[in-house]
């Protein structure tokens, strides 16, 4: 059965790749742009990375994941890097989001909290 955080990266790689893979005004026709976005879905399901991913992991024998650029990191990282990337986050806890992009889990209580009190 399949996990709800596995459900929602599905979700939202299809949907980006559907948006940004959507060749069909380049004279692509659509069925490729479809089975495309059906082929990263089920890479990200096994693998956690995209086809592209896999590809450019390959290529520059490091590990790339495009969600990284949301923390402002560089895309493709060597294990070193990506630990000292995590070290510089100094966070007591880690944690992971349904995009794999990591947080501190302590800003997570204390978000929560500050909204609560707003609320309240």
């Amino acid at each position: 059965m399949i996990s709800t955080t596995q459900l929602q990266i599905s979700i939202v790689v299809l949907l980006v790749s559907l948006s940004a893979g959507g060749c069909t005004f380049l004279g692509i026709p659509w069925q490729y742009s479809a089975a495309s976005s059906v082929a990263d879905v089920v890479s990200i399901n096994n693998s956690g990375k995209s086809i592209a991913e896999e590809v450019a992991s390959t290529i520059t024998a490091t590990d790339c994941q495009w969600n990284r650029a949301i923390k402002n990191w560089n895309v493709c990282l060597t294990e070193e890097e990506y630990l000292n990337n995590l070290l510089e986050m100094n966070c007591k806890t880690y944690s992971w989001n349904f995009l794999n992009i990591p947080y501190c889990k302590e800003n997570e209580k204390n978000a929560r909290k500050k909204t609560h009190s707003m609320v309240s």
